[in-house]
């Protein structure tokens, strides 16, 4: 590759990649589409950029022992690190609180967060455990995640049907977790 390519403005790339496929790029509803495109990936992949979420966390205020935690269908976005294209998912997540516990909205965070990349699912939903077990300070995490793939939605064996599911767990845990299918997919 030369270096005149390697220097190109995302734009530019994607402006070529439209001409190749056919596209008139001097399109009034196409003109602005490489720099609406650029845009929108780098909002899809602020995972990579942003820092993860900073987590508060609560005194507990009781003495029982803590029972796990379960934060079910929380929705997010990733995508297919194979094609760049979309995956809708739908996580839910268990802990066993360790010597405080985290405030509802930052566990959300956290999910949002991690899926804001190109991922695998089935290394997503592990890496995910080891976060939360890390982040949340836990005792005990479980992970399940629900995807709805588009690579395999809109290309390929075009399956709108089909629901991926993953599951990971860390530490001493025992709880059954469901997701629906991801809820932009229905």
């Amino acid at each position: 590759m030369t270096l005149e390519k390697k220097m190109l403005k995302p734009e530019e790339g994607v402006k070529i990649l439209l001409e190749h496929l056919g596209e008139d790029v001097t399109r009034p509803g196409v003109v602005e589409t490489p720099k609406r495109f650029v845009k929108a990936l780098w909002e899809l992949t602020r995972g990579l950029r942003e820092p993860p979420p900073e987590v508060v966390f609560f005194p507990m205020e009781y003495d029982a022992e803590p029972g796990p935690v379960v934060i079910e269908n929380i929705s997010a976005v990733s995508l297919c690190e194979h094609h760049l294209l979309p995956i809708f998912l739908s996580v839910s997540v268990a802990y066993v609180p360790g010597d405080g516990v985290p405030g509802l909205s930052k566990v959300i965070r956290l999910v949002k967060w991690a899926a804001a990349r190109p991922i695998m699912q089935e290394r997503f939903t592990q890496w995910l455990a080891d976060l939360l077990m890390e982040k949340l300070k836990a005792r005990a995490v479980a992970v399940r995640v629900c995807g709805v793939h588009m690579c395999s939605f809109i290309r390929g064996v075009r399956d709108e049907h089909h629901n991926m599911v993953t599951v990971a767990k860390r530490g001493d845990i025992d709880v059954k977790l469901r997701c629906r299918r991801p809820p932009l997919c229905k």
